[in-house]
This record gives structure tokens, C-alpha cells and sequence, in this order.
């Protein structure tokens, strides 16, 4: 005897049963087309990037043309990101070359896919930065900082950071970045060296020409801090000034001013490298207060806020 109900149960089920084979069809096949834009979009990236590996010879020449150096061929060489690379070539910078802020440069080729400059420079600089390609993954445990359009394409990582907003202001530097951020790895300027990966060897040319825009930014007066150079020690009690010889104030009896930093005493002998600071007037040695402040932006007597002077 024919069920009515029975069809009509049969119906719905077959329905709902059609229904949920669509969804999952369809499910399965956004997710296949996006999987394969995923490879499509990698593919694309190791073609661009991978497709020729680099040739030290062909580096060499543009490296060595464009800057007009020449080089000693090194066969044992360690890097950072690989524990040996199988040649290398050094750079000894003489100090009328146009590259002069650096001693030396050392040139690698990272398992074929990488350029790795180093370069010490030649006189220390009290700030560094570390600037990673925003398609790394790598977390750093620096303090990271947003700098507007760069941050973007790059991951941004330093202890320093409102001296560095105050580097970035500058639009020419900012410009050269973003040109060349599709060809860059990751960029380390350090207080003794600048360690660049790139792709390419034509970006060398322009990152490192960027690297001395740095340089010169952070070693304007414009943007070092407002210590004041010491001609003559007063004490800190009664702000005598200190006789050459002394060692306590004749007027006082307070004992020589100290280094802030160091707690050793300041010498009159010192004096080349004795600043005061003057939120609070107190001495230190410049270079034991360079160190400081690459830990702490503060002043170390009254905490007073010293990258905003």
C-alpha cells in the first residue's frame, strides 16, 4: 500500500541530502582555489626571486664597478644565517674613498639566494636598528616601532626608538626604503657594523648609498643629545669651581665630582670626554653615557626624558 508520509519523508531527506553535498562541493572547491592562488602567489615570488641563482662573479663586478673597489678573495667564511659560505670577498676602505664611514666590507653569497654585505664602520655609532622584510616571520625581543608608510612593508625593532622616529622624518630616506623593499631580507645597522641581505645585486648600490644617509642623520648635531662640554669641574654642593689639583672643594670640603654612569671620579685630564647634562647638572663620561642610554633613554640621576631634548 503506498505511504504518502513515507515519499513525502524520502523526498525531504534526498533534498536535504543534495543540499549537503553541495555545500561541501562548494566548500571544498573555495578552498582548493585559494589554496591554489597560495602556490600560484609562491610560485610567482621563487620565480622572481629563484629562478637564476646568484653568481658571485656577477656580483663581484657590479659590487666592485659601481663602488670602484677591489677585493681579496676569502675561502673561510661563517655568516649568521649560515654556518659556512664557500667564498667571500674583503674590502679594505681607504679613508679618501667615498665609502670612507666604513674600514671594512665583506661580500657573501648566502646558498645562492641571498647577498650578505657587512660593514664595520669606522668610527662607532651610539644607535642601532634592526629592519626585517614584513614577509619574515622571524620575532625579534627588541622594542618594536611604527614608522607610517614603511611599516607597511617592514617589521621595525630597536631600543632606541625616538631617536630613530626622528631619523625617519627625513622623507628621502623613508622614499629609498620603500623603492627597494621588494629586493630586501633585512637590514642590521649595529653601533660597530651594518649587515645587509638582499635578493639583488642591482639594490646594493641604493641601500648602502641609504645606510650613509643614516650615518650622516645620526651624527648631526641636530640630532645628538644636549649634554654640554665641561671646560671646568664645579662642585656639586656648593658649585665652586674645582682647583686642577684638588681632590676636595677648598670651599666645601665636598669630595671631586663623580661620573653619573661609572661612579669614578672625574679627572681634570679627562675633560675632552666630561659633558654635563642639564636637566640636573650632574658629569659623565660621553662614551659611558652613550652606553646608557642604548639601554635606557633616561637621565641616570633624575630620570629626566633625554632623547626629547
Amino acid at each position: 500500500m503506498w505511504d504518502l508520509n513515507q515519499t513525502i519523508l524520502g523526498v525531504i531527506l534526498a533534498a536535504v541530502a543534495v543540499i549537503v553535498l553541495v555545500l561541501f562541493a562548494l566548500f571544498y572547491h573555495l578552498r582548493y582555489r585559494r589554496l591554489r592562488r597560495q602556490l600560484r602567489y609562491k610560485y610567482t615570488v621563487r620565480k622572481k626571486f629563484y629562478k637564476k641563482n646568484l653568481s658571485m662573479k656577477e656580483i663581484l663586478s657590479y659590487f666592485s664597478i659601481n663602488w670602484n673597489l677591489s677585493g681579496k678573495r676569502v675561502e673561510e667564511v661563517y655568516t649568521n644565517r649560515y654556518e659556512h659560505a664557500e667564498e667571500a670577498y674583503i674590502f679594505n676602505i681607504e679613508e679618501s674613498h667615498k665609502l670612507s664611514s666604513f674600514s671594512k666590507i665583506r661580500l657573501t653569497v648566502e646558498g645562492r639566494k641571498y647577498i650578505n654585505i657587512r660593514a664595520s664602520w669606522r668610527e662607532s655609532i651610539p644607535y642601532s636598528i634592526d629592519i626585517r622584510a614584513k614577509k619574515s616571520n622571524i620575532e625579534m625581543y627588541l622594542l618594536g616601532i611604527e614608522i607610517p608608510v614603511m611599516s607597511e612593508v617592514y617589521r621595525i625593532f630597536t631600543q632606541s626608538p625616538n631617536i630613530w622616529k626622528k631619523i625617519f622624518k627625513d622623507n628621502l630616506i623613508v622614499n629609498r626604503f620603500l623603492d627597494i623593499h621588494k629586493d630586501v631580507v633585512s637590514i642590521f645597522i649595529r653601533e660597530d657594523y651594518v649587515e645587509l641581505i638582499v635578493f639583488k645585486e642591482r639594490v646594493t648600490n641604493d641601500l648602502i648609498s641609504t645606510v650613509l644617509l643614516i650615518e650622516k642623520a645620526i651624527r648631526s648635531p641636530n640630532l645628538e643629545i644636549k649634554v654640554i662640554k665641561v671646560e671646568k669641574l664645579r662642585c656639586y654642593n656648593c658649585k665652586d669651581f674645582f682647583d686642577p689639583t684638588e681632590e676636595y672643594c677648598d670651599k666645601c670640603n665636598s669630595p671631586r665630582p663623580i661620573c653619573i654612569v661609572c661612579h669614578l671620579d672625574v679627572r681634570i685630564a679627562e675633560m675632552k670626554e666630561i659633558v654635563t647634562l642639564p636637566c640636573c647638572g650632574v658629569y659623565a663620561h660621553r662614551s659611558h653615557l652613550n652606553k646608557w642610554l642604548k639601554i635606557k633613554s633616561q637621565c641616570p640621576n633624575c630620570l629626566a626624558d633625554i632623547t626629547d631634548w
